[in-house]
C-alpha cells in the first residue's frame, strides 16, 4: 500500500490511501459514556446551532444542519493541519447565485463530539475561500454536519439550555417524557426531513411541505408559485448566503401558521429569488423550508429512525417575529489594536507597559493594546431608514448609540436593529478617511 501526501493552501493535509484487494469493514459508532445519554453544549448565533467537534483529532466548529445530506468542511485552523482520508474529486451545488463548486469527498475519518465517536465519517472539502462565516457571524465556523449525525440516533435540542442530547433509550422517553410533547410525522426523503403544515396566505388556507432546516436562520422560506402568491405588502431584502453565494428575495407576513398543534400569527416569511435555487434539485411538492427562527421556540426531539418530530413550547415561544428594521446588514471585517489606559495604584509593583508608563504622585498609568473586532456595512436595503440617511456598503462602523462598535458583537447589533419600531439609532461611520454621523429611526414596514 502506497501513501501520497499533498499540502493545500488551506493547510489541509490530504492523506491518500491506495487500497487493492482489501475488504474494509464499516466501523460502528462508539459510545464512551456509562450513561444512556450524551449532553453536548452549543453556541447559538443568528439562529444557528454551532458545535465544538474534533475531526481526526483537530478541534473545529461546525453548524448542525438537518437541511443537508452531506458533511462539509470549508475552512480550517490557520495554525494547524488536518489529515483527511481517501479524497475523490467531485462537484456540488449550493443555494445561492453562484455556480457549482469543486470539492473533494473524503471517507473513513473520525468524528468525536464529547463522549461520542463516529469512525466512518465522510466529509466534503471545499476551498476555504468559497464561504466566510467569520465575516457573517463574527466567529469562526469550519463546516457543517448533516444527516450522518441524526441518521441512527434520537437527538434532543434544548434551545433554552443550549444543549444537544444524544439518547440511547427511546422506550423510556416514550413512556415518560414524550407524554408532554406534541408529535409530528417526518418524511425522510433523500436523507432530509420534511414536514407538512398548514398556513393562511391572503385569507386562503394553503398546506405546505417544508424542509426541516436547522441550518436556516429565518423562520420560514416559501417558494413562489401560482397558488402561493406574495402578499401585497412586502419588502425587497438580502436574505443571507449559501454555499454558492448571496441570496436575495422578498419578505412579507402571513396571517397564520399551524405547526403541529401550535398556531402562530403574523409570521415573517421570506421568498428567495428563483435564481438562488437554479442548481438545486428540489423534491416534488416542496414549498420551502422551516428554520431556526421558528424552531428555536420549541424543545425538540428529532427521530430519523422512526421519522417523528416531538415538540413542546419553550421560553421563546411567545417572542414576536421581528426583522432587521434598519435596512443594513453588518459583517465582521477583521480586528485592530485598541489602546486602553489602566490606572494602577502607586504602591503596586505590577507594570506591563506595552507602550509606556507615566507617573504622578498617586497613580501610575499602564497602556496596553487589545485586539478588538471591526465591522462594516455589507448590504443596504433600498428605501430603508439607513439608506435614506446615506449609509453605503463598505462604510466602517465606528460607534452605535454612543458605544464603540468594537464593544458589540454581530449578534448584539442584529438584536438592536430588530428591537422596536421607532427606536433611535445614532451611528458614526468612516468613509474614505472621513467620519460621518447619521441618525435614523427603526421603521416597521411589514
Amino acid at each position: 500500500m502506497k501513501t501520497n501526501r499533498y499540502m493545500y493552501k488551506t493547510r489541509v493535509l490530504i492523506l491518500l490511501l491506495l487500497v487493492s484487494n482489501i475488504a474494509i469493514s464499516q466501523v460502528d459508532n462508539l459510545w464512551h459514556s456509562d450513561k444512556d445519554k450524551i449532553s453536548i453544549p452549543f453556541d447559538f448565533s443568528n439562529n444557528l446551532i454551532i458545535l465544538d467537534v474534533q475531526i481526526n483529532a483537530v478541534n473545529l466548529k461546525v453548524i448542525l444542519d438537518t437541511g443537508t445530506e452531506k458533511n462539509i468542511l470549508f475552512s480550517f485552523p490557520s495554525n494547524d493541519s488536518i489529515e483527511l482520508f481517501n479524497p475523490i474529486k467531485t462537484k456540488i451545488s449550493g443555494v445561492g447565485s453562484g455556480e457549482t463548486i469543486d470539492a473533494l469527498i473524503s471517507s473513513n475519518n473520525k468524528l468525536k463530539i464529547r463522549e461520542f465517536e463516529d469512525n466512518d465519517f465522510t466529509v466534503l472539502i471545499l476551498n476555504e475561500n468559497n464561504i466566510n462565516f467569520i465575516s457573517k457571524l463574527g466567529k469562526e465556523v469550519n463546516g457543517i454536519i448533516g444527516y450522518s449525525f441524526f441518521r441512527d440516533k434520537l437527538i434532543e435540542i434544548d434551545y433554552d439550555r443550549k444543549k444537544i442530547i444524544i439518547h440511547k433509550n427511546r422506550n423510556y422517553l416514550k413512556k415518560r417524557k414524550f407524554r408532554k410533547f406534541s408529535k409530528l410525522k417526518i418524511d425522510l426523503i433523500n436523507n432530509k426531513p420534511y414536514v407538512e403544515i398548514n398556513s393562511t396566505f391572503n385569507d386562503k388556507n394553503s398546506p405546505l411541505k417544508l424542509l426541516l432546516d436547522t441550518g436556516l436562520s429565518d423562520g420560514l422560506w416559501v417558494f413562489k408559485n401560482d397558488s402561493l402568491k406574495i402578499p401585497e405588502q412586502f419588502l425587497q431584502d438580502y436574505l443571507g448566503f449559501g454555499l454558492a453565494g448571496e441570496i436575495h428575495g422578498k419578505r412579507a407576513r402571513i396571517e397564520k401558521l399551524q405547526f403541529s398543534n401550535f398556531e402562530f400569527k403574523e409570521v415573517l416569511v421570506a421568498y428567495p429569488d428563483s435564481i438562488s435555487f437554479n442548481n438545486i434539485n428540489l423534491i416534488f411538492g416542496r414549498n420551502g423550508s422551516i428554520g431556526g427562527e421558528l424552531l428555536k421556540r420549541f424543545h425538540l426531539f428529532i427521530d430519523y429512525k422512526e421519522e417523528l418530530l416531538y415538540l413542546k413550547k419553550n421560553q421563546s415561544y411567545t417572542n414576536l417575529f421581528n426583522y432587521n428594521m434598519s435596512g443594513i446588514e453588518v459583517q465582521h471585517s477583521g480586528i485592530e489594536p485598541i489602546k486602553e489606559e489602566i490606572r494602577l495604584n502607586s504602591a503596586s509593583s505590577e507594570v506591563n507597559a506595552i507602550e509606556y508608563v507615566k507617573n504622578n504622585s498617586e497613580y501610575r498609568y499602564n497602556y496596553r493594546f487589545i485586539l478588538k473586532p471591526t465591522f462594516v456595512v455589507s448590504n443596504v436595503r433600498i428605501n430603508s431608514p439607513a439608506a435614506n440617511v446615506g449609509l453605503l456598503p463598505e462604510d466602517k462602523i465606528i460607534s452605535i448609540n454612543n458605544r464603540k462598535a468594537y464593544n458589540y458583537t454581530i449578534q448584539k447589533i442584529n438584536d438592536l436593529f430588530q428591537s422596536e419600531d421607532g427606536k433611535k439609532i445614532k451611528m458614526e461611520v468612516e468613509r474614505e478617511g472621513k467620519i460621518i454621523e447619521v441618525i435614523f429611526y427603526l421603521k416597521k414596514l411589514i
